[in-house]
């Protein structure tokens, strides 16, 4: 009793009113950072969650439109429906919504009026509500207005809903925050992001963009045969969460390797650095994708893709922020996950390093090279890698003399890390002859362990000009070999987290290769 007074007490001291600016605080939220195809699947959700079973986006140079057929809002959730931070009750662990935040951020980062019609299915009346982000600011106060729609917005309703017994659109206007000015480029934009967030829920939803209907993206081709499963499965995963009680829960965790496809074939599907890695799905719901946590990306792993799919009740464990295109996993999560999955990934890297062709070529000798390069080591700049484990280098005369069982025991658990017995410790840089294609790139380079790895593509212009034609320049064909070892070093130095500078670098050598091979031929 005494507790609960002190309490009270304590609260009857806040007493001063403290209501935030309304125009500075608009700004803020206007400039948030929110991408347009981002904000446009958070409205999108609402429509999810009030059971639609078809969704319309319209865009053109006056506003934009969501059309959704679902159960409509009653006029008290109507009220609350642009208002930062509604007090609508959700499904804890099926709605796609969060903190109420959605349709009020996400709206006010595209446009500077929002008119929100609905139609609930329990009633006749169409009502609206408007938030004119230029009213708020000269009232300096947060306002909107909640009335019956006019004739106008009735015969647009009727129109778009047809004979719909309910049914809700969002209009935009004053869409000043539309960062791709070409309605036509945001329109396949949009198409192509519905296609593949949205993917889960196209068995019981048709989604149409300016009333052409969007086609499911699976990232994963798993309608493909050649698409093969690695593995996809369920893990326990527990987790403190604020208030130090331990949780724990579900996340299914799938990895594949897609089909090995041509030059053409890849880049038309876009399997390539930027899109390797997770899909994290939310509630069946993508929130983030091209998501490469604990390995850095690389070419070796452009055939790899993933699903992470966890309920809401983890978003505190995920870090799922309010835009929900995120994710800033709590250490203990990540480091149970990385404990499943980092060197199923790297086995998936190494299948697909083994489908390419390998060659004997013996009519070349590299040994040259690799020689003048491993003894001036320690004064060349070279590319760093994290040590490798020392069973990594276990002589193979060692290996012989364990049980069978053992070695192979030894050889699940060390798959990821040898490649054809190809590494030893002090070895700088391996050349190896790969058949990669014509239009494939002049070589490919990876590091195992502290050895850089490069990969000469034996069908490609420049190998036959200057290595194959001549066999007999021993001097040349070496120079040669120091010159693509410094080119590759060079990228392999600045390789990092970061997708835009491992694309760029990779663009540059495509770009370099496809040159060398239009001006040599």
């Amino acid at each position: 009793m005494e507790q609960e007074m002190n309490e009270k007490n304590y609260m009857d001291n806040f007493n001063h009113e403290n209501e935030p600016n309304a125009a500075i605080l608009i700004y803020a939220l206007q400039n948030l950072g929110y991408k347009n195809e981002v904000a446009l699947c958070d409205i999108i959700d609402n429509s999810i969650d009030a059971e639609a079973t078809k969704i319309s986006l319209y865009i053109d140079k006056e506003k934009i439109m969501i059309v959704d057929n679902g159960t409509g809002m009653t006029l008290p959730v109507l009220a609350e429906s642009l208002k930062l931070g509604s007090d609508v009750i959700r499904k804890t662990n099926n709605s796609l919504g969060k903190f109420g935040m959605g349709l009020s951020t996400a709206s006010m980062s595209i446009a500077d009026k929002t008119t929100v019609l609905t139609k609930n299915v329990h009633s006749d009346i169409i009502m609206k509500n408007t938030v004119d982000i230029n009213v708020v600011k000269l009232k300096n106060k947060f306002v909107s207005q909640i009335i019956e729609a006019n004739e106008e917005e009735k015969e647009l309703f009727t129109k778009l809903l047809k004979d719909e017994k309910s049914g809700t659109i969002v209009i935009l206007e004053e869409c000043k925050g539309i960062k791709i000015k070409n309605m036509n480029q945001f329109s396949n934009k949009m198409t192509s992001v519905i296609a593949r967030v949205f993917r889960k829920f196209m068995n019981k939803i048709e989604f149409y963009v300016n009333d052409i209907k969007v086609q499911m993206d699976d990232p994963l081709f798993l309608d493909n045969k050649e698409t093969k499963v690695y593995s996809d499965e369920n893990y326990e995963i527990k987790w403190k969460d604020k208030h130090g009680i331990e949780r724990q829960s579900i996340v299914n965790a799938k990895l594949v390797l897609l089909p090995n496809m041509s030059k053409e074939e890849s880049k038309r599907l876009k399997i390539n650095i930027p899109n390797q890695g997770f899909s994290i799905l939310r509630n069946s719901r993508e929130i983030a994708f091209g998501y490469m946590p604990w390995i850095a990306k690389h070419n070796d792993y452009n055939r790899f893709r993933g699903e992470i799919s966890f309920q809401s009740d983890m978003d505190e464990a995920m870090g799922v922020n309010f835009t929900k295109n995120e994710i800033d996993m709590l250490d203990s999560v990540n480091d149970s996950l990385q404990q499943y999955l980092k060197e199923q990934i790297k086995m998936i890297g190494n299948l697909s390093k083994k489908e390419r062709t390998k060659i004997i070529d013996d009519k070349i000798n590299h040994e040259e090279a690799e020689k003048i390069i491993d003894t001036k080591s320690n004064i060349l700049i070279t590319p760093k890698a994290e040590e490798l484990p020392e069973e990594t280098y276990e002589p193979e005369e060692d290996k012989q003399e364990k049980s069978e069982s053992e070695n192979s025991s030894k050889a699940k658990q060390n798959s990821t890390l040898i490649n054809d017995n190809k590494k030893k410790k002090n070895v700088e840089v391996k050349f190896i002859s790969v058949s990669a294609g014509r239009t494939g790139n002049i070589f490919d380079a990876h590091l195992e362990g502290k050895t850089t790895i490069i990969e000469w593509n034996i069908d490609h212009p420049f190998y036959e000009r200057f290595v194959l034609s001549n066999t007999d320049n021993k001097d040349l064909v070496t120079a040669v070999d120091y010159l693509i070892y410094s080119i590759a070093t060079s990228q392999l130095k600045v390789l990092s987290d970061s997708d835009e500078k491992i694309e760029i670098i990779d663009q540059l050598i495509s770009v370099m290769s496809n040159n060398m091979r239009i001006l040599l031929s």
